[in-house]
């Protein structure tokens, strides 16, 4: 039996944002902009709870292109504006599909580079799954940043 070590199931992405980091953290946090670019091409997603502070949930309803609806919800856990943030995910009431995201913002000449850091996801297979779903939408949010 192969036992993997958690660097080796954890995902990072970094991508750089032609926008500031004040920006950049809103589009996380607002629930309007949120839901304007979160989850990969072609799925469609709603936002029906926001709560963006400490011990506040979340809830997003994600429609596959097939017509089932995946719901993802979570906690935040760190809100420190406008660098790093972090909250729980996972399929709404399945305890072992939990993860930790946190996302840190640093200003760049540029705008802002943005770390995903995804923990927690158990196997190389989840991992690269989640990578190319957040790459996916991490594209929806460029666009949406540059407007």
């Amino acid at each position: 039996m192969t036992t993997l070590t958690e660097d080796e199931t954890t995902l990072v992405l970094t991508r750089a944002f032609a926008a500031p980091p004040e920006a950049v953290f809103d589009a996380w946090l607002v629930r309007e902009e949120w839901q304007a670019w979160i989850g990969p091409e072609g799925m469609q997603c709603e936002v029906p709870e926001m709560e963006p502070r400490v011990g506040g949930r979340y809830r997003i309803l994600m429609r596959m292109s097939d017509g089932r609806t995946v719901p993802v919800a979570g906690v935040f856990e760190t809100i420190e504006r406008p660098t790093r943030f972090a909250f729980t995910w996972g399929w709404e009431n399945d305890p072992d599909r939990q993860s930790l995201i946190t996302v840190t913002l640093a200003p760049t000449a540029d705008g802002t580079q943005l770390t995903l850091r995804q923990a927690g996801l158990g196997t190389i297979q989840n991992r690269d799954d989640h990578g190319r779903g957040w790459g996916s939408a991490l594209g929806k949010l460029e666009r949406y940043l540059a407007g």
